[in-house]
């Protein structure tokens, strides 16, 4: 079968297309796992297969599989046509371990069970959650990733949010990358008003109304979001973490 806009024309290697069709004409779209690598799909104009028409998919996205075969000297393979049909446009996992430990109090020994589900997504690791039963986490896992998918902040390849202009309590704000997957930190935009504005205004939204009489508890409580606020401002970036914890952030800043 040909795959062409030439019925005379043989299947083409990427190489090939960009000597025909130009390179103009050909778009990196997306990247798919294929046992344990990526391999780039590309959108090429003019150049169609009948699968797509077939099964109701665009008809001009190729699958480059060439990295398959840098190892045996040949780096170059004819592209393969693409469909989303059948294939998984990203390869999940979900790891969980659950654990036992002790902890020493009060003069007498505790122990205590727990577990982590750490979730992949093309061989990467992109979130990590807490959770003591196994059927438990597993639910979560499976909600938690239907999230990430419908999500603004951009999980799977998170490095494309870094730098992203973001409303942080309405303060202009930058995206970084946390400590771990799926944690972001907050970098202040001083483009619209001093670092000093900045950080008194987002103090002023933070605070809470609390009453003229408090607990001696959530007085602690307070003393210690004061200390955590005051680090921040010290060290210019606020350590925020989970990346779903996000009502105070409007993703969409021009």
């Amino acid at each position: 079968m040909k795959y062409t806009k030439n019925k005379n024309m043989s299947v083409l290697t990427l190489q090939q297309a960009k000597d025909y069709f130009g390179e103009h004409n050909i778009r990196k779209i997306f990247e798919i796992q294929i046992y344990e690598k990526m391999y780039p799909v590309y959108s090429i104009e003019g150049y169609k297969h009948n699968l797509g028409k077939y099964n109701g998919c665009p008809d001009t996205w190729w699958l480059d599989y060439s990295q398959y075969d840098t190892e045996i000297g040949n780096p170059e393979r004819e592209l393969i046509p693409y469909i989303d049909k059948g294939v998984h446009r990203v390869c999940w996992k979900v790891d969980y371990e659950q654990h036992n430990s002790t902890k020493y109090k009060w003069d007498e020994w505790d122990i205590r069970n727990g577990g982590i589900c750490k979730i992949y997504a093309n061989g990467k690791p992109v979130y990590k959650f807490h959770y003591r039963d196994l059927k438990g986490a597993l639910a979560a896992a499976s909600n938690k990733i239907d999230e990430m998918i419908e999500h603004p902040f951009n999980f799977i390849n998170p490095e494309e949010e870094n730098g992203r202009k973001i409303w942080y309590y309405g303060l202009p704000a930058k995206i970084l990358l946390g400590y771990e997957p799926g944690e972001i930190k907050i970098e202040p935009d001083y483009s619209y008003m001093t670092q000093k504005q900045w950080w008194d205004e987002l103090e002023k939204r933070q605070t809470k109304i609390t009453p003229k009489y408090i607990d001696e508890e959530d007085n602690d409580d307070i003393k210690i979001e004061k200390q955590y606020f005051e680090e921040s401002k010290d060290y210019g970036i606020i350590n925020h973490g989970d990346a779903f914890y996000d009502g105070m952030i409007n993703w969409f800043r021009k």
